[in-house]
């Protein structure tokens, strides 16, 4: 391998090292030495990629931060001609699953970005606004006048409940939650009857899937 490939390498290993000891310990509690132990690095290693653990803090959130959005913009993309409910069921779909199948990764990016200093805080307010979008595309199904605050809100909510799930231990529990979800991200564009009838579509997509 090149000196290179060895380097990025070691950098994967660290950045998922760093994941895992703050799911585990907490980001006060994680130390530089629990994650070159779990990387199984050297600490000159560490230095010679990161200035601090707050700068592979950062890296490895945007590294988990990449792996949650893109999946869940990839099915939202997918067939940009469906109704925007069901690009908005498949998109929150995926990120579900992902986060029940990764819990560290879920603990890391929703509980403890917010025990990471202001650069992480920055960085988890960025990736909130990133998920807007999705939800603000439900204008062009509007019949009526939608609050220009509406996106933020409700991805905004969704981010409470999820860290409520996940702070209480019910991270695997969190597919069940997509037609609850998914009525009320839809309420405010299609209205009562309409999100019922997307929550509906929702429970037996996950009918269909057991």
């Amino acid at each position: 391998m090149s000196r290179e490939a060895v380097a990025d390498s070691q950098r994967q290993r660290i950045i998922k090292a760093m994941v895992a000891a703050v799911a585990t310990r907490g980001y006060g509690d994680t130390r530089v030495v629990d994650v070159i132990q779990r990387a199984k690095v050297s600490r000159k290693t560490f230095y010679e990629l990161f200035a601090d653990k707050e700068e592979c803090f950062l890296a490895a959130y945007d590294y988990v931060f990449t792996r949650l959005y893109q999946g869940s913009a990839d099915a939202f993309e997918v067939g940009t001609d469906r109704p925007w409910a069901e690009r908005i069921r498949t998109g929150l779909a995926v990120l579900l699953d992902r986060l029940a199948e990764e819990p560290e990764a879920a603990r890391f990016a929703i509980i403890e970005v917010l025990a990471a200093g202001p650069k992480a805080l920055a960085r988890r307010d960025a990736a909130i606004r990133e998920f807007t979008h999705f939800v603000d595309a439900g204008r062009s199904e509007a019949s009526h006048e939608v609050p220009g605050i509406t996106a933020t809100a409700v991805v905004g909510g969704i981010y409470e409940l999820l860290y409520s799930e996940i702070l209480h231990g019910a991270t695997a529990q969190l597919p069940a939650r997509l037609p609850e979800i998914v009525y009320w991200i839809s309420q405010p564009f299609l209205g009562a009857k309409g999100a019922a009838k997307e929550r509906e579509r929702a429970r037996d997509a996950l009918a269909a899937r057991v």
